[in-house]
């Protein structure tokens, strides 16, 4: 009875796994599309670092550059 019952939870565990997978590859899910979801927070992320790289790229400039001029 045991081993059965093992084996009935790991199936539903596996079909539960999928269609979870499923659903987010799909775009469902709460919460994705409205302010402050998961799209939102991933451009948020990109003009961060966006930014670190410009800041970045504009101090090794300076320090190749001291006088400003543009070579």
């Amino acid at each position: 009875m045991g081993r059965k019952f093992l084996m009935v939870l790991l199936a539903f565990g596996a079909i539960g796994g999928f269609a979870a997978g499923f659903g987010r590859l799909c775009g469902g899910g709460f919460g994705h599309y409205g302010p402050g979801g998961r799209f939102d927070r991933h451009a948020e992320f990109e003009r961060h670092i966006a930014d670190t790289c410009t800041e970045s790229a504009l101090k090794v400039y300076k320090q190749q550059n001291p006088s400003g001029t543009k070579p």
